[in-house]
């Protein structure tokens, strides 16, 4: 009897032992953090990149934008709640970089030096990061202040971007997404002074020959050379294009945006008058 007593009781230990490891175990798998991915877009070709990221507590919007702050110096500050199992809205507060601007803790690697190429920076990457990590998101709409349309007057063209679902910013460049661009009064090509010499960090853009339909431009990157003659959008003359550089004046700050290749955009701020 007291042998078949020692027995039971070895027994009994031995499967306490191993209920204790399996639920240390499980104790431990839960506290792994989540192998997660965060996703930056500069727009372009070759402009997407991934980042591992390591998350601990649930796979939330704001946990992933808060991994996009730290890894970029950015404010991606948001609130977001789901619509269904498919779509969410993220709402940016006015805290984020959008409203506010680039902090000064931006990093080296993601630093921007005007407004066009962060706002679609922060909106892209957010919306390749959700549906990268959030299984079943196929939808995003973003809001901003609490749930109102966002509209981003500062973009050039300010765009509206509506009541549908976010798509990335080759559709809205090119005008052919959901969003509605601000419609604004007509410019008069005489009202408009392209012509002169701009500097930018990517090199120097000069510009001659503005007849109010076209002009003669010359890129000087770092002694590359290159020059075309860029034609005005028939719509409004603050839109000038050469295959494949889109060139956008800004009349408030005397400034150029030259997108390339329909992604990534660089200011060139006005230096001296034109030569020639």
């Amino acid at each position: 009897m007291k042998k078949l007593f020692a027995i039971l009781l070895a027994a009994a230990l031995l499967l306490g032992f191993a209920a204790c490891g399996n639920k240390e175990k499980k104790d431990q798998e839960e506290q792994q953090p989540l192998a997660l991915t965060l996703v930056t877009d500069f727009g372009g070709d070759n402009g997407v990149q991934e980042y591992p990221f390591d998350n601990e507590g649930e796979v939330t919007v704001q946990a992933l934008a808060a991994g996009l702050t730290e890894l970029t110096g950015l404010g991606f500050i948001v609130t977001a709640e789901n619509n269904s199992d498919v779509s969410l809205t993220v709402d940016w507060t006015a805290e984020s970089a959008l409203f506010a601007g680039p902090s000064e803790e931006q990093k080296d690697n993601f630093h921007f030096f005007d407004y066009d190429s962060m706002a679609w920076f922060a909106l892209d990457s957010l919306y390749r990061t959700i549906v990268k990590n959030i299984p079943g998101i196929q939808e995003v709409f973003y809001t901003m202040d609490g749930g109102r349309e966002l509209v981003l007057e500062n973009l050039s063209p300010p765009v509206a971007f509506g009541d549908s679902p976010y798509i990335l910013r080759g559709y809205y460049l090119a005008m052919e997404g959901l969003g509605d661009i601000i419609e604004e009064e007509p410019i008069d090509p005489a009202d408009v002074n392209w012509w002169g010499e701009y500097g930018s960090e990517k090199g120097l853009l000069n510009i001659v020959n503005y007849n109010g339909r076209s002009f003669r431009f010359t890129f000087d990157n770092d002694g590359v050379i290159e020059d075309g003659v860029a034609a005005l959008d028939p719509e409004t003359a603050i839109l000038a294009s050469y295959e494949k550089y889109e060139f956008r004046f800004n009349l408030e700050q005397d400034t150029i945006s030259v997108w390339f290749d329909g992604g990534s955009a660089v200011d060139y701020f006005r230096t001296a008058d034109a030569m020639g």
